[in-house]
Formats: C-alpha cells, structure tokens, sequence
C-alpha cells in the first residue's frame, strides 16, 4: 500500500526538520489510515511542495511531530485550467468539488447566474475547503484549487481575461469542446446553471471576449460538466 498523503498547510523549507500536523489531520492519519509511530507518509502544502516524512509520536493536543527526510517540488499542471460555474444543489457540490482537485482545476469560482438555485455563501467554503483536500489526497495531487470570491459571469470573464487567460462559456450552439477547448494557453471555462446562461449573460460574455463552446447536444447537471470539461483538457 502506498503512503498516504497528509495536508499540512505550512512546511519546512529544508530537510532534515519536523513539521507539526494539526490534531484534525493527525487524527485522520493514525484513525482512518491506522498509521503508527515510524510508519511513512507524504506531507503536501496545496502548493507543489511534498515532504517524505515517518510518523511521529501523538502530543497532548492530539496534534503529531512529523519526521521529514526530504522535500521537493512538484510543478502546477500545464496549461492551467480555471472554472467558473453556478453552485449545484444539496451534495452534487461536493461532487463538483471531488473532481477539481483530481484534474487539476487551480481555481474555481462560484458563479451567482440569473436562473441559478443556490447561491453560494462564505459559510459554505470551510466544507468545501475540506473536500477540496480530501480529494487532492486520495487523487495525489500538490496543489489544491483555489475559491474565488462569487461573482456575476461577466465580471468572473473580465477578471480571467485580465489576468491574460482565455474564455470559454459552456453552452448549446458553440464549437465542439473536443476541438475548441484543447488548449496550451492558460483557461478560464464558465459553466451556468442547468436553466443555462441568459442570452444577456451570453451577450454580455462574448461582448469581452469569452468564446462559446458546446459540451454536446445533452443538457447535463452542472458537476458532470465540470468534470467533461476538465476531463477533456487533461486526458486529451
């Protein structure tokens, strides 16, 4: 079995050292995966870097010293990959969620649409901070994606162009995402509501620059369409 992966927000900068992990971690590493003193595991930061370190002995707080041998640097995967998109209801969030992080989505950013359901709120990021680093540890992932402030679509395809990526919005009548979307330049895809984008709000896109894209001729629930958008950039 490999090692397992361990979250810990701030490590080290050299090798040999110790690095604390914090009791809800440390509690995770010796309950759920019955870890021990001396045994291995991988520390990661959500920022490439991975430590190789061995278990240590629990503290009075329930936190544990973690033994670190070596440190290195994973690199971002290339091109980088943003996603904009409404808030799916109920669980399909930590769905949507579970996805990001295993296919390398560096940023996700709640979109508040004229026909979306859930609007999202500051009091639903520590949950989903928590899946997002769930996710990255079983899929083995460094970097863990970034939440973005909610936004209206045109101002999330303002901020992405700004910061010099390209824009697609996902939606009926557009190129073919098989064609259009594989890209080696940094992206931003924008994903609405299963009510879908207003023709404003498409209007309104395309009017700074975003490009529409179609996901293919079924309508699809908003996780499944961030997963066939990344899917289809990274295992292309």
């Amino acid at each position: 079995m490999s090692a397992p992966w361990v979250f810990v927000p701030q490590l080290p900068q050299s090798a040999p050292s110790t690095c604390r992990i914090d009791a809800d971690e440390a509690k995770h590493a010796a309950g759920s995966r019955r870890l021990r003193t001396g045994d291995r595991m991988h520390l990661f930061d959500g920022r490439g870097v991975i430590a190789d370190a061995s278990m240590g002995i629990a503290n009075r707080d329930g936190s544990i010293d973690a033994e670190i041998d070596a440190l290195r640097a994973q690199p971002a995967l290339s091109p980088s990959i943003e996603i904009a998109s409404a808030v799916p209801k109920g669980d399909r969030l930590g769905t949507l969620l579970e996805s990001i992080g295993p296919l390398g989505a560096a940023r996700w950013t709640p979109l508040d649409c004229a026909h979306s359901v859930v609007k999202w709120s500051v009091s639903h990021e520590p949950r989903a901070r928590r899946v997002l680093v769930s996710s990255c540890k079983q899929s083995h992932q460094s970097w863990l994606p970034q939440i973005a402030a909610a936004s209206a679509p045109d101002v999330a395809v303002r901020d992405a162009i700004a910061r010099g990526l390209q824009v697609f919005i996902a939606h009926p009548g557009g190129e073919l995402i098989c064609s259009a979307g594989r890209t080696s330049s940094p992206t931003a895809f924008l994903i609405g509501p299963e009510g879908g984008f207003t023709e404003s709000e498409l209007s309104a896109a395309e009017a700074l620059g975003a490009r529409r894209v179609s996901l293919g001729s079924a309508i699809l629930r908003i996780e499944l369409a961030v997963s066939c958008v990344l899917a289809n950039v990274r295992l292309a």
